[in-house]
């Protein structure tokens, strides 16, 4: 079952509700879990940078909270010139949850453009992948 636009339209619409007035840059995650289950979460800036929260960060809050602890798919979403990738700290993050099999589709405007594995953006976690 491909769920790649349910979780691109999820990540592009919460992008919106974003809270970046310094930066300007709003990007989306979404999730799904592997019991099924869409969440999501967008960046929330502070004037003080280093404590703002990534977007990935808060689709697997989301999806802690919401009773989920497995990502089967991730997707990073934002409206620039560039693909965004997630941060070291998110990708150690999406580890934290993930297996060797879990995607992460990185999306601009136009769709998703790139997927790869956690292992491929974070070969030397902290977690022992097998």
């Amino acid at each position: 079952m491909n769920n790649t636009k349910e979780l691109f339209d999820l990540a592009k619409s919460t992008s919106q509700r974003a809270y970046a007035p310094y930066s300007n840059f709003q990007v989306g995650a979404s999730v799904l879990s592997d019991s099924g289950n869409f969440y999501s979460g967008c960046n929330v800036e502070n004037i003080s940078y280093p404590v703002g929260t990534c977007a990935e960060t808060g689709a697997i809050s989301a999806m802690v909270s919401g009773g989920d602890k497995k990502i089967k798919e991730i997707l990073i979403y934002a409206s620039s010139k560039e693909l965004i990738t997630p941060c070291g700290a998110c990708r150690q993050r999406i580890a934290e949850f993930a297996d060797s099999s879990t995607l992460i589709h990185l999306a601009d405007d136009e769709g998703v453009k790139q997927t790869y594995t956690i292992t491929e953006l974070l070969p030397y976690s902290f977690k022992d992948f097998k």
